[in-house]
């Protein structure tokens, strides 16, 4: 895994705090993220209120409207909508979407984490010169992800969305694999990686076409705990291949497999209504 970070914003800083407290440099990375997220639940927890009209901040009209779009969300007989938690967890859906995110997670942490040690690989250049050369390839993603949410929420559409984003994250991967040319090679990552985070949008908004309630919340909090298991598998698996095979073909198909079986999944998805747009 040490080979993932080589050359990125953070390596440097492990180094420094590794052995400090007898712990290890990516001890000290985990500790250190996690003690926002903590804190932060502990806000969200005693200030964030749990009705709209417990909101101190929105006027009787604001509250009153929030509460009108809830109930009428609610109302939608056509989505058939679970509202229970305990259905969360007998939803074939629900974890036909922890395996979507599964598999777009490994293709996201693959592609993130080994990064800079494929683009040494195939560029030449020292650690130093990797460190932010796939800056451009954050831009444009950036920008992607933006442009295609957009349309999905003009359009109400998420399956297909999903779909085409992840394969043309499947054709970045594969393309980058074979160029020999390192220009073409970041461009071909470039598409994988504006691919994945354009799944991101319509993914989500999928996952409350038929939850809500309390449904909805146990839904994306297990979506993303199963999900999120693709973070550790993607890079595990990478590293193994990289130290099978010596090279960096075999982990870019795997990490485009994974995107392509998300977006084969993602269209036999059983079509569901269109999400109501934003005016």
């Amino acid at each position: 895994m040490a080979a993932g970070v080589v050359g990125s914003p953070i390596s440097g800083a492990l180094l420094e705090l590794d052995g400090m407290g007898g712990l290890a440099g990516w001890q000290w990375l985990f500790l250190l993220e996690a003690i926002p997220a903590v804190l932060m639940g502990l806000v969200v927890l005693l200030i964030l209120p749990n009705r709209p009209h417990n909101a101190r901040w929105l006027s009787d009209s604001e509250k009153a409207w929030v509460q009108g779009r809830l109930d009428a969300e609610a109302a939608r007989p056509e989505l058939e909508q679970r509202h229970r938690l305990s259905e969360v967890f007998t939803s074939g859906r629900v974890w036909l979407l922890c395996l979507l995110y599964f598999l777009m997670n490994i293709g996201g942490y693959g592609y993130e984490l080994w990064l800079p040690s494929i683009i040494k690989s195939f560029s030449g250049l020292g650690d130093a010169a990797v460190d932010g050369v796939d800056e451009p390839d954050r831009g444009i993603a950036a920008i992607v992800m933006l442009l295609v949410g957009r349309h999905s929420d003009k359009t109400g559409e998420r399956r297909i969305h999903v779909a085409v984003a992840a394969m043309a994250s499947a054709i970045g991967f594969g393309l980058s694999a074979y160029f020999k040319n390192p220009f073409l090679a970041m461009a071909a990552l470039a598409l994988a990686f504006a691919g994945i985070k354009s799944t991101l949008g319509p993914f989500w908004a999928m996952t409350t076409a038929f939850l809500s309630g309390t449904a909805a919340a146990g839904g994306i909090a297990l979506i993303n705990s199963v999900g999120n298991l693709g973070g550790f598998f993607g890079p595990y698996i990478v590293g193994l291949i990289k130290d099978k095979t010596g090279s960096n073909l075999a982990a870019l198909l795997f990490l485009g497999t994974a995107l392509l079986c998300m977006g084969l999944l993602a269209l036999a998805m059983r079509t569901m209504p269109k999400s109501a747009t934003r005016s």
